[in-house]
């Protein structure tokens, strides 16, 4: 499927006539909820320069609740309309889409987006797109559940008329391993905004935590999380300690008592809690990561890990587990050395150590940052590509309505 913009050329307007405006493109979007996390986090990037185009969208969040972001979202001009998924779910949405009559319905809740796009389709809405953001839903893989998302999936080839992965791994895992068959298919990665990455910033991170000349610097970005793994990293500083690399690890996201308990107990027991640093948010993430020596990310679920494609673009080594999207960045803009999944400390830590790094040292920032913006990866590119989608079509019927045009040169 061509990501090409199918739009007619501007007209110009007679003298003395009003200036011509598009018309507006609304879009409902449906997601669990505005909580903290990297697909939020770009999606958020995505409003105003999509705004910028003539696109309205409307979020339907299926948590029942707007999220921890959510007023940060509806400060941005779009507005979030909680329906929890429970039995009413059906009529509530169907009634939703009614009355807003948008252009296109793009669901980001996995599998379960084939219902969402049946009830689109019952309301005739002529652009219903499914999108995976992850390789897996993160449910158990149950009989119930294995034939819930046999349906789904089921639903989603019926009716969805764009079927989007961030990555070929997102597709072939949650969609089908034939996706690259269907002309409705396409890889769609996360933009990234290389503005978050460049904020002033005053930190000296080698100075706020004490590091020593030779201690090698590691960042662990993300939201507290099980399938994140946070807790593993004391171990791989242990592990490094042994080969004769001292190490210290910075963790950069949200606090979560439990979770960072866990990686504290785990310190402890390895003897790691002094090189332990849990700083919290911060809104300089990128100049952790510019500054740091390494990014550990030892996730054991991802989509498309934004973390990796940011410390790319700042020229930062990046140790990850081998998942699909991880690779698909190595192949993308390389720098990325991939350790299994169910690799142990000792594997984690022989992969850094045959990096080779040294504490400190300049890691080629402007050579990294060339690259990424020749990339699939850019924020421009993210946005072209969805006003395409969005806008397809010059002029279709949608409700007694013209369907509007999207300009992307």
């Amino acid at each position: 499927m061509s990501s090409a913009s199918h739009s007619e050329p501007a007209t110009t307007s007679a003298p003395g006539a009003p200036a011509h405006r598009s018309p507006e493109i609304r879009v409902v979007r449906v997601l669990g909820a505005f909580d903290i996390g990297g697909a939020e986090q770009r999606t958020i990037e995505l409003l105003p320069r999509l705004a910028a185009s003539g696109v309205r969208t409307s979020f339907v969040t299926l948590s029942g609740v707007k999220g921890a972001r959510g007023e940060e979202v509806e400060r941005l001009g779009s507005r979030i309309h909680p329906i929890r998924l429970d039995r009413r779910f059906p009529v509530r949405f169907y009634r939703l889409l009614r009355e807003i009559r948008p252009h296109a319905v793009h669901s980001d809740v996995a599998t379960f987006s084939g219902f969402v796009l049946l009830l689109a389709a019952l309301a005739r809405v002529p652009i219903r797109i499914a999108h995976f953001r992850s390789d897996r839903d993160g449910h158990p893989d149950s009989l119930r559940r294995r034939l819930q998302r046999g349906v789904m999936v089921r639903l989603i080839h019926l009716c969805a008329t764009d079927v989007l992965g961030v990555a070929p791994g997102a597709l072939t895992s949650c969609y089908r391993p034939s996706w690259e068959t269907d002309p409705r298919c396409r890889v769609l990665p996360n933009g990234l905004d290389l503005g978050r990455l460049h904020r002033r910033s005053t930190l000296r991170l080698r100075d706020e935590i004490g590091a020593a000349p030779d201690d090698l610097v590691c960042v662990v970005i993300g939201r507290p999380h099980r399938l994140k793994r946070r807790s593993m990293v004391p171990s791989i500083v242990a592990a490094l300690r042994e080969r004769g690399i001292s190490c210290r690890a910075v963790f950069v996201g949200p606090h979560d008592d439990r979770d960072d308990d866990a990686v504290r107990q785990a310190a402890a027991r390895h003897d790691v809690l002094d090189r332990m640093h849990l700083v919290g948010p911060r809104a300089d993430v990128g100049e952790f990561l510019a500054q740091a020596d390494l990014l550990l990310q030892p996730s054991a679920l991802e989509g498309l890990p934004g973390t990796v494609l940011e410390a790319r673009a700042v020229g930062t080594p990046v140790v990850a587990s081998d998942l699909p999207g991880a690779r698909f960045i190595d192949d993308q803009l390389a720098g990325v050395a991939l350790v299994p999944v169910e690799a142990d400390a000792e594997r984690w830590a022989d992969a850094v150590h045959r990096l080779g790094l040294v504490p400190g040292r300049p890691r080629g920032g402007q050579r990294a940052l060339a690259a990424f913006r020749d990339s699939v990866f850019t924020m421009e590119r993210s946005v072209e590509q969805h006003l395409a989608i969005y806008g397809r079509n010059t002029v279709a019927r949608h409700g007694g309505a013209d369907r509007p045009t999207v300009p992307t040169g």
